[in-house]
């Protein structure tokens, strides 16, 4: 049988927000939206909240998720590569008599994944285990209509294009901000966290794909949650 591990990464230095992973949102503290999908999904053996924070984990223990223990204070700051973090984690249970088979990376601001979704990317992934999934979304435009900014003026990746109907071109697809799925043993043996990875993608509503690093990512989903609210 798979067993499966949800880990939320939620360090508490955060700088562009600070505090951001337990600021309100719809009235609750952050990482709680998150919580709660990983929950309604019912395809986690264990949830871990990955924190050096006291006040992040007494959050995710009000929650039902106290951590099992602390984040180490070395890899807790704005450098270390995420992958890193899950390997680490994945490493500390084992010390405490606990494997995995798959790890899920969920982020504390992905407040619009349900839990269906992750139900859905589980599956997915057990279907075809070559690689990691990713959650992802459609940009809305391909890649040869998008524009850099480059002393001033506006151009396109590929100019020879610019002219080209859109159907006959690249699809573009972002990093959703939301979740990943793992290998554990991989995580487990990878020595170079930072190193590019090949993903397998899934498809996330465009809706639900706000990566939350800024305040004004902020600002653009608490409109989006008032929005859903008021139709």
């Amino acid at each position: 049988m798979t067993r499966r591990i949800a880990i939320i990464p939620a360090r508490g230095g955060s700088k562009r927000i600070p505090r951001k992973n337990i600021r309100p949102f719809a009235g609750q503290p952050a990482l709680t939206h998150i919580l709660k999908a990983a929950e309604a999904s019912g395809q986690f053996d264990a949830i871990h909240i990955s924190t050096d924070d006291a006040e992040i984990a007494e959050v995710a223990a009000k929650a039902g998720h106290r951590p099992d223990f602390p984040r180490d204070a070395a890899i807790a700051d704005d450098f270390t590569p995420i992958r890193q973090v899950l390997g680490w984690t994945l490493r500390e249970y084992e010390k405490r008599g606990e494997t995995f088979d798959v790890a899920a990376l969920l982020y504390a601001t992905a407040f619009f994944v349900e839990g269906e979704d992750l139900k859905r990317a589980a599956t997915q992934f057990d279907a075809a285990p070559d690689c990691p999934l990713l959650a992802v979304a459609d940009i809305g435009m391909p890649i040869e209509k998008m524009f850099i900014e480059r002393d001033g003026h506006l151009t396109t990746l590929d100019a020879a294009k610019f002219g080209d109907r859109t159907q006959d071109l690249t699809p573009a697809l972002m990093d959703a901000g939301a979740f990943s799925f793992f290998h554990a043993a991989d995580l487990i043996a990878e020595t170079d966290g930072g190193a590019a990875l090949t993903f397998r993608p899934f498809r996330l509503d465009r809706w639900k794909a706000i990566d939350i690093d800024t305040e004004e990512d902020w600002a653009f989903a608490e409109r989006l949650y008032a929005a859903g609210k008021s139709t």
